[in-house]
């Protein structure tokens, strides 16, 4: 299973927590207050250098970076590309500036074997290229056909990622149940 990675850009204001030191001196995380929120933020190797360790809590700082949520574990990472002193901030706030546009958030695998084509695989798929359309899924769930999903004698199959689900005997009519239940909110 690919490893769904969708990554973003991040502005937080926010007042300075503190510093995470591992390994006694190396730099891992900054933590930083935004609106009752903390927020770990990793700061790369290249960065460590150019930050002042003699800040203290409370200090107003800008951060910007990247967001990378990693969609098979549910989590994100935020990483930093720079720290600024703001001396008189009007307000901290977090902001997710944008979106990697055209970022599929799975796929769906069908088996294009003549065994499943013949139990309906062909219908299966246009229905699921029409209903991925209507729900406004195109550009975030693929269909990718594929070989053989050892399942013949059940046909049409089909796959669901990132979970990993297997269908075996789908109907066309089951296929806006199914796109709800995998890929909607």
């Amino acid at each position: 299973m690919s490893n769904l990675t969708a990554v973003s850009q991040f502005r937080l204001v926010g007042q300075l927590e503190s510093f995470v030191i591992k390994e006694g001196d190396k730099l891992k995380y900054i933590r930083i207050k935004v609106n009752e929120r903390e927020y770990w933020l990793k700061i790369p190797k290249k960065l460590r250098s150019e930050i002042d360790l003699n800040l203290s809590p409370g200090t107003w700082l800008e951060v910007t970076g990247t967001r990378e949520t990693k969609k098979k574990m549910g989590f994100f990472e935020l990483k930093v590309s720079t720290v600024n002193l703001l001396p008189n901030p009007d307000i901290s706030y977090a902001v997710i500036v944008s979106e990697t546009p055209n970022q599929a958030s799975g796929k769906i695998l069908v088996c294009q074997k003549s065994s499943c084509w013949k139990r309906g695989g062909e219908k299966l798929c246009q229905q699921l290229e029409k209903q991925l359309g209507d729900q406004g899924l195109s550009d975030r769930v693929e269909i990718q056909l594929t070989g053989c999903l050892k399942q013949c004698k059940q046909g049409p199959n089909l796959v669901m990622l990132p979970d990993k689900t297997r269908y075996s005997q789908v109907k066309p009519y089951q296929v806006t149940e199914l796109l709800e239940k995998h890929f909607t909110t």
